[in-house]
């Protein structure tokens, strides 16, 4: 028992490097800066190995080192031998625009050390390129080499074989898509130049569409200086119709449960264009309600930007009701899409009522909002609905002019001492990520933030949070936030391939607003547990949710019951 407490290090080895050869030798090797001491032997043989192959690619064609243990003691002897340079490397037959492409700088191999691995990687790109342009068999090599007094000559020979355009993409399964969108999708069009990187894309470029898989590896035939590409599709049920049922406390009466509803309709691949509508519904409380419409069109006009058109109009009791337009261009490249969007939100307040009898301007305004802005995306998504490994990153930012209209209701000495027009800015982020650590349990994380500033800021400005699709345990629309951020962690055990039981923490880490008569700040969090049942016919959830926060103390009478039905067609 006595050695159980005995420090590590009594029974832990020191091993050491040491380096032999000429002092001229020696004195290129210390340059490195190597550990000579360590506890892993193994570390220290690695070292050496890693040397030589930088001495390599130094010039030194011919170094050798031979590493030998004597006890603890790992002696290698050092000879390097000439260092060898370019004298030059030469175009040849390589036509000049090419090689400008490819990066190819004639300097960059006179009186360099003599690396043939740049050498090769040069030839690589080259292939590379000619594979994307409608040579996939090209050829390179080094010709007319020439070794003299420790430097090397050569020249490019390149031939560029056959020039191969796409003829056709071919299904051998009958599925419902387009076939020039899905050509065009593919970057696979008849008569267009052969091009290897779009061949390489088909398969995660098919995983990106929901409703589309393949069944079987991508097919290519050659053929009359033609190149045939044989697709096995299968579709997937998309579209989706669901409601979602929530019992809520009522606020508004004295006692029992409020009915809380909502409607989701998507439509994916209308008439196999790739074309999506969506639509989407709720009332979250008493004289409140929310209604999306989006419209997605791929490949707009042909070209390889997408179209997003999203119209919202969101109404808070007899507060106010806000519209707002969206339109979105996006360009999709592999796993990135980049896009461009312009957002126009008007806010209109009742004409009496709350308005009745203030003397003060108040922290609700009429006004109308034009923003321009940028958005990026990345994702590695490993599936599409139920993702087990991977990353998503999306982030959206807009500056634009906001310009205070109005209200009959409000005596205009009210706003004098306003600004009516001015510039906003607003940002968004989102960052998810999904952890495999067995073939059941996956841990879902998320961290979510965005901000919106302005000189004079009204609650119709701010963000809205809490429900089932951000802080869970509180009613939907809960919280008011001019900058936010919270986290989730979500364990999740999957007893079906897309069907798991699962549990999770919300935490709010910043949450605020500043308006001028009113400052709110807290750090809601919310716990609880649910499942996800996928059958054939659609989706199950059921939610069961507790919260904390400065408005709302943790409880069984406070908790929330969410529980739906996604049916897929």
């Amino acid at each position: 028992m006595f050695l159980v407490f005995l420090p590590w290090s009594l029974f832990s080895q020191d091993y050491y490097l040491k380096f032999e050869g000429t002092a001229s030798d020696l004195r290129i090797v210390e340059k490195y800066h190597m550990d000579k001491l360590s506890n892993d032997s193994l570390s220290l043989y690695r070292q050496v190995a890693d040397l030589q192959q930088n001495l390599q690619g130094q010039g030194y064609i011919g170094v050798r080192i031979d590493p030998q243990w004597q006890d603890s003691l790992l002696i290698a002897s050092v000879y390097l031998g000439d260092r060898f340079q370019w004298l030059n490397l030469t175009s040849g037959n390589v036509d000049p625009i090419m090689l400008q492409k490819i990066g190819y700088k004639q300097k960059l191999y006179a009186g360099k050390p003599f690396n043939y691995g740049e050498a090769s990687q040069l030839m690589k790109r080259l292939i590379r390129f000619s594979g994307d342009s409608g040579y996939p068999f090209a050829s390179v090599k080094l010709d007319s080499i020439q070794v003299k007094d420790a430097t090397v000559s050569a020249c490019l020979a390149y031939d560029s074989g056959p020039y191969i355009t796409f003829d056709s993409v071919v299904l051998t399964e009958q599925v419902k898509i387009n076939q020039r969108f899905l050509q065009a999708y593919l970057k696979i069009q008849p008569g267009t130049a052969f091009s290897e990187t779009a061949v390489e894309e088909i398969s995660n470029r098919i995983n990106r569409l929901p409703y589309l898989s393949l069944a079987d590896q991508p097919l290519l035939t050659f053929q009359n200086d033609q190149a045939s590409t044989y697709l096995s599709l299968r579709s997937k049920n998309t579209n989706q119709i669901d409601g979602v049922i929530g019992f809520l406390p009522n606020s508004k009466g004295k006692g029992g449960l409020l009915l809380t509803g909502e409607f989701n309709l998507l439509l994916q691949n209308m008439f196999g264009s790739g074309r999506g509508l969506g639509l989407q519904w709720e009332s979250f409380k008493p004289e409140s309600q929310l209604l999306n419409i989006t419209f997605y069109q791929p490949l707009l006009f042909k070209s390889p930007i997408d179209l997003d058109l999203k119209f919202q109009l969101f109404k808070e009791d007899s507060s106010f009701i806000n519209k707002s337009f969206d339109l979105d261009l996006v360009y999709a490249h592999q796993k990135h899409s980049l896009g461009l969007y312009t957002q126009l939100k008007t806010t209109r307040l009742p004409s009496s009522g709350l308005l009745d009898d203030i003397n003060n301007f108040p922290d609700l305004a009429d006004f109308n909002l034009s923003q321009f802005g940028g958005s990026y995306r990345w994702d590695n998504l490993d599936n599409y609905f139920s993702p087990k490994a991977g990353f998503r990153i999306s982030t959206r930012a807009s500056t634009g002019t906001k310009k205070i209209v109005k209200n009959s209701a409000i005596a205009d000495s009210l706003y004098q001492d306003l600004d009516l027009e001015s510039n906003q800015f607003t940002w968004q982020a989102e960052l998810q990520g999904f952890f495999p650590l067995s073939k059941h349990w996956v841990i879902a994380a998320k961290w979510r933030g965005g901000g919106v500033y302005n000189s004079r800021l009204f609650f119709n400005d701010l963000f809205r949070l809490g429900g089932l699709r951000s802080l869970r345990g509180f009613s939907e629309n809960t919280f008011f936030a001019d900058n936010f951020a919270y986290s989730t962690i979500e364990p999740r055990f999957f007893f079906e391939t897309s069907s798991y039981l699962f549990v999770f923490y919300d935490q709010a880490w910043w949450l605020k607003y500043s308006l001028e008569h009113d400052n709110f700040e807290d750090r809601p969090s919310g716990f609880g547990a649910g499942i996800s049942l996928t059958t054939k016919a659609g989706i199950f959830n059921f939610v069961w949710a507790m919260g904390s926060s400065k408005i709302q103390d943790i409880g069984l009478d406070q908790s929330k019951i969410h529980f739906g039905y996604i049916s897929r067609f």
